[in-house]
């Protein structure tokens, strides 16, 4: 086998990717070259001469190969950041979305105003949101829910890896259904993709995400609907919720959330300006 550079399989990398549809090829070639290196950015840029090992040159071409079909970033490289923390992922949670982030800065910012004791993630995932509630009340306990075993596993080692563990509590069940306990805060990043829409999605999520984390039915809000109606009887008087939504469905989730008796409702913009949270309180909270 001929040797090859650094830069030369860069190169190489981002043509494959650019081939196959990806956007950001170069970028992403230089995050499997130096991850199947085991080099910094700095490293590769400062010295595009060095050679890869054998080694090296399988582990980049196996890792291309995935790329290359489609399959999502993160998954390949096995963790992705979020809130400034790294997170395992794998295909039993959706990868965490900088969006995302929106939701739990709100979330932890209304908690800190009243001391949150115990806060509720339903529909946990990978564990993201739960282990950054936790990170930044230390006060505070986070019971992370979700329908899916092995998403539930994935949070517990995230919550091990950040050092949350003895506060991030796990429970398995659809929603609120199974909980008999009042919280001070609820976050939700449910389901909210209308049906019909994903197939016209991109491969990475339409092909490798789980479908039963993004399918919300006819108009996409089918779980939050039922989500709705559970949130009163597991809020304590001065709790709140907080969900994250998709474009265009704030004003809907604000009813939905006002008919089941959180009637003041808020809507926070994401970076983009798109209506992402909506915050819900009962009257007088």
């Amino acid at each position: 086998m001929e040797a090859q550079t650094v830069a030369e399989a860069a190169a190489e990398v981002a043509r494959r990717l650019a081939e196959a549809g990806v956007e950001n090829p170069r970028l992403e070639a230089e995050v499997l070259v130096r991850t199947a290196a085991g080099i910094s950015h700095e490293r590769l840029h400062a010295h595009p001469e060095l050679v890869l090992s054998p080694n090296a040159r399988d582990s980049l071409a196996a890792l291309t190969a995935r790329r290359a079909r489609r399959e999502p970033l993160p998954y390949v490289l096995g963790e992705v950041e979020f809130y400034s923390l790294t997170f395992r992922v794998t295909p039993a949670a959706l990868v965490p979305r900088p969006e995302t982030e929106i939701l739990v800065e709100e979330a932890v910012r209304r908690a800190r105003e009243f001391d949150a004791r115990l806060l509720l993630d339903v529909g946990a995932g990978s564990g993201a949101i739960a282990v950054v509630l936790a990170r930044e009340l230390p006060g505070a306990r986070v019971l992370a829910v979700d329908v899916s075993l092995e998403a539930l596993r994935l949070t517990r080692e995230n919550a091990a890896r950040h050092g949350v563990a003895d506060r991030v509590l796990l429970a398995n069940g659809d929603l609120l259904s199974a909980l008999d306990v009042e919280a001070d805060a609820i976050v939700a990043n449910l389901p909210y993709v209308e049906s019909g829409v994903l197939s016209s999605l991109q491969p990475e999520v339409r092909d490798f995400e789980p479908r039963g984390a993004l399918d919300g039915g006819y108009d996409g809000l089918e779980v939050v609907r039922r989500f709705a109606a559970q949130l009163s009887s597991h809020l304590s008087q001065r709790g709140f919720a907080a969900l994250e939504v998709g474009a265009g469905q704030a004003g809907e989730v604000a009813e939905l959330l006002a008919a089941g008796g959180l009637r003041r409702t808020e809507v926070v913009r994401d970076y983009a300006g798109i209506e992402r949270v909506v915050i819900g309180r009962r009257e007088g909270a």
